[in-house]
């Protein structure tokens, strides 16, 4: 994860932590930007050595301290986020992330960035580059209709996957490749930290 965090500080303009985030950010050795949450679960030793970062309290109990920094984030204006460290730690939190996305995913451009992955919530269309060979997946959050993927060894055309069921362990054989989807929301995940979204 260090090496991931210090990679993605180089490619983005501003670095903001949610809550013990700061942590994990004092463990690789990187300054956040901005440390944001009720502030439960930061260490007084990670405060004090950000002492110069900006520290903004948000004490409500209503939502998580991912959405307190996406908040923070389309406050500021932002129209491209990624999110490191998503799927860390607890079961529930991890999956509590992965259902709120989807408010922010109409707001912004959101990325999701792990060790060896990347993912993208996707509505519309999306094209991506990535290595030939690389593992694509696709979690419905919805009943999903009119799915076409091009590029991938395994095809579709305004395919329906039902909301339950998933379409995992697909490949890129070209790139960039493309996913379109008339209705519904879709977590494409990719299994090579390089890829990127690239429309």
């Amino acid at each position: 994860m260090a090496r991931l965090l210090r990679r993605l500080v180089r490619e983005h303009d501003l670095f903001v932590c949610a809550d013990g985030g700061a942590n994990a950010a004092r463990a690789a050795g990187i300054a956040p930007d901005v440390i944001i949450g009720d502030l439960d679960s930061v260490s007084p030793v990670t405060l004090r050595a950000f002492a110069s970062s900006l520290i903004l309290r948000v004490p409500r109990q209503d939502n998580t301290d991912m959405e307190k920094a996406l908040d923070f984030c389309v406050e500021q204006g932002f129209h491209r986020v990624t999110l490191a460290g998503i799927a860390g730690g607890r079961m529930d939190m991890t999956l509590g992330n992965m259902v709120t996305l989807w408010k922010y995913a109409g707001k912004m451009e959101l990325a999701l960035a792990g060790d060896g992955w990347v993912g993208f919530p996707v509505r519309g269309r999306a094209r991506f580059a990535a290595p030939v060979g690389s593992t694509v997946s696709i979690i419905p959050f919805s009943t999903l209709r009119g799915v076409t993927l091009r590029g991938l060894r395994y095809p579709l055309r305004h395919a329906t996957i039902k909301h339950g069921d998933v379409a995992v362990s697909n490949t890129v054989v070209s790139s960039p490749f493309s996913i379109r989807v008339d209705s519904g929301d879709m977590l494409v995940l990719i299994l090579h930290e390089q890829a990127r979204r690239i429309a």
